[in-house]
């Protein structure tokens, strides 16, 4: 069996990383701010479809699941406010 070489090494990492956290296009309205939160928010998605898995399969516990998804939640809720998605523009005279 041959041992991968280095740069193998490194595309292997990235075939995992988008196998383990896929992300979907934004087809939304384009701002930088949007395309953030849209990245926080599939990542959201993604864990909490893992915490899930795992108190489903009696891996984790339902209190420790929730949580984990209650931290997740305050992370995604502070990434929308410092982010300033949902807020009015403010206008200047």
């Amino acid at each position: 069996m041959e041992l991968p070489e280095e740069g193998d090494k490194d595309k292997f990492e990235g075939d995992k990383d988008r196998f383990l956290y896929p992300r979907s296009r934004y087809y939304g309205q384009f701002s930088p701010e949007n395309l953030v939160f849209d990245a926080n928010l599939q990542e959201f998605a993604q864990k909490i479809g893992y915490i899930t898995a795992l108190e489903t399969s009696g891996k984790l516990s339902p209190d420790e699941a929730y949580k984990q998804i209650k931290a997740l939640w305050k992370q995604l809720k502070r990434s929308k406010k410092e982010l300033g998605i949902g807020e009015q523009p403010t206008t200047e005279i």
